[in-house]
């Protein structure tokens, strides 16, 4: 593991034991998610090279997150979304260091971010098959609209991918003008305003994680996060759904094998030197 990316990792793990601060004084539910409830089970701590740290919320507690956020700001931390920050490309939202800055290599434009904490709300999915596909139409027209609004700066061009969907990424390309006509904070808002029409806290029996990496494939069932369990995670205990087998498995199928060598930095990040 190299230096800076070990630096990243510390910067993002002071900044879980704050998030973690005011979750708890607030009565806030989170869980681990994604490459970090992974990390968490494989690794006892970080992916040794995993770059960020995903949490997920519940829509309510992540709407409430966003309402005091303005209150835990501080020298060295804020949150924000796109409703709080200009050129907020993320349809969710995310907390910030105030110390450390990487570039983003990922897409044709690299970006100069902070480094963060992903916190993506966690929302309702309908059981009924008919609602199921309207709900998904919806939400993949408006996916695919903020993909075209923002396609140099948001889509992965460095994810290995099928001839089929290269393909498909080399067409959108040609219509990325799109950008000129809609603007993406409309995009943004329109896919949380759907995925809020299925409540967290309904009888339904999943719920989606749709803002996250993999889209439709992170539809779980709700059983698998009715209760917390604690995951060791470096030096601190982190809340994670108690069905982390489960989810592990829908997200990454054999979670236990190890990605190829060429697939080991998610976001092509750097540090930014001083």
């Amino acid at each position: 593991m190299s230096n800076d990316l070990r630096l990243l990792q510390i910067e993002e793990l002071n900044m879980l034991h704050v998030f973690v601060d005011i979750c708890e004084k607030n009565s806030l539910r989170y869980f681990i998610i994604g490459g970090t409830l992974l990390g968490a089970v494989r690794n006892k701590g970080f992916i040794p090279w995993d770059d960020d740290v995903d949490v997920a919320m519940p829509r309510p507690d992540y709407n409430r997150l966003l309402s005091i956020m303005r209150e835990y700001e501080s020298k060295e931390y804020y949150f924000c979304n796109f409703n709080t920050e200009e050129n907020y490309s993320y349809a969710w939202a995310r907390m910030n260091s105030k110390k450390i800055k990487v570039v983003n290599n990922m897409a044709n434009n690299p970006k100069i971010e902070p480094v963060f904490i992903d916190i993506i709300p966690l929302d309702g999915f309908p059981d009924n098959r008919l609602f199921r596909i309207i709900h998904k139409a919806r939400l993949s027209f408006w996916w695919s609209v903020n993909q075209l609004c923002q396609f140099d700066k948001m889509v992965d061009q460095k994810r290995q991918r099928s001839w089929i969907a290269k393909s498909a990424i080399r067409i959108a390309g040609c219509f990325k003008g799109i950008g000129n006509l809609i603007s993406y904070k409309v995009c943004l808002k329109k896919l949380n305003n759907i995925l809020s029409k299925y409540p967290y806290d309904s009888s339904g029996k999943y719920i989606i994680n749709f803002l996250a990496a993999y889209g439709f494939q992170e539809v779980f069932p709700r059983k698998a996060f009715e209760k917390t369990r604690k995951y060791t995670f470096e030096d601190i205990q982190l809340n994670g759904p108690i069905d982390y087998d489960t989810v592990c498995g829908i997200i990454y199928g054999d979670y236990m094998k190890l990605p190829p060598e060429d697939q080991r930095n998610k976001h092509y990040v750097e540090v930014i030197k001083d």
